[in-house]
């Protein structure tokens, strides 16, 4: 039976100490995976979030198998932790959704994005989600920029090697019930930004007056392109040497964006 990978990010919050969690499926057709064999996917990952002067790494045990992810936290951390875990599912075609089961402290909440889906709020107990199959001329794309000065004018240029053939676009995300859209965001603080312009090539920002070498920003976008069959797409940085820009598409490694044009594999 044919299946396909969909991206998974589960944001943890409130996690206790010593904590259990796990999360199991009963619907058939619908299996964890470490993503594709591509030599830059993301596989399966675990950032944490945390303060400074904390351990780095809140989990002390994780394993998983098709429908089981088990995982627990260190009993010598905070005494609730923050953390990002990514891997995938993959899903046999025609399966529509998923069922199962949250083991979790009481406290603790968990945000679950599948692919360019907006997120739904996971607590202890049963869980589900709707599952759509991933749109194969959309990717997602996040832009993080770091280092931008107040009044530094950022561009971002998108374009392909054979125009002829394919044109890729900015857009809005794909045409399916529930894409999460487009998100701009501060990691800390408010958006140092005057101005933004989402074109259908560019996108360009400019910082603004209260900004300062610490402030980090990044934009969730969206590449479509026709027809299907683009392998790979062009990115262009037009900045100061002071700011630095890495895009992530989809569920692959980020990368640097050069001052000249850079190849990021669809």
């Amino acid at each position: 039976m044919m299946s396909e990978l969909i991206p998974v990010v589960l944001v943890f919050d409130q996690v206790a100490v010593d904590s259990h969690i796990n999360f199991a499926f009963t619907t058939a057709g619908v299996a964890w995976s470490l993503g594709a064999t591509s030599g830059d996917s993301m596989g399966f990952t675990v950032t944490p979030a945390a303060p400074a002067g904390q351990p780095l790494a809140p989990l002390q045990q994780i394993e998983f198998s098709d429908t089981m992810l088990a995982m627990r936290t260190a009993s010598n951390g905070a005494n609730f932790s923050a953390f990002t875990v990514t891997l995938f599912l993959r899903v046999n075609s025609g399966t529509a959704m998923l069922q199962g089961y949250c083991t979790i402290n009481r406290e603790a909440t968990v945000m679950a994005y599948f692919g360019a889906q907006s997120p739904m709020q996971w607590r202890s107990g049963r869980i589900s989600a709707a599952l759509y199959h991933p749109d194969r001329t959309t990717r997602s794309l996040r832009v993080s920029v770091q280092g931008a000065a107040p009044g530094n004018r950022i561009r971002l240029a998108l374009s392909t090697s054979q125009e002829a053939d394919f044109l890729a676009t900015w857009s809005l995300g794909p045409a399916q019930c529930g894409s999460d859209g487009v998100v701009l965001a501060a990691v800390q603080g408010a958006l140092p930004l005057t101005f933004l312009r989402y074109g259908s090539r560019t996108l360009e920002f400019e910082i603004g007056a209260g900004a300062n070498a610490t402030n980090e920003f990044f934009l969730q976008a969206y590449v479509n392109w026709h027809p299907a069959g683009l392998p790979y797409i062009y990115l262009k940085a037009e900045c100061d040497h002071n700011v630095s820009l890495y895009a992530k598409i989809g569920s692959r490694q980020p990368q640097l964006v050069s001052q000249t044009y850079t190849v990021f594999t669809l």
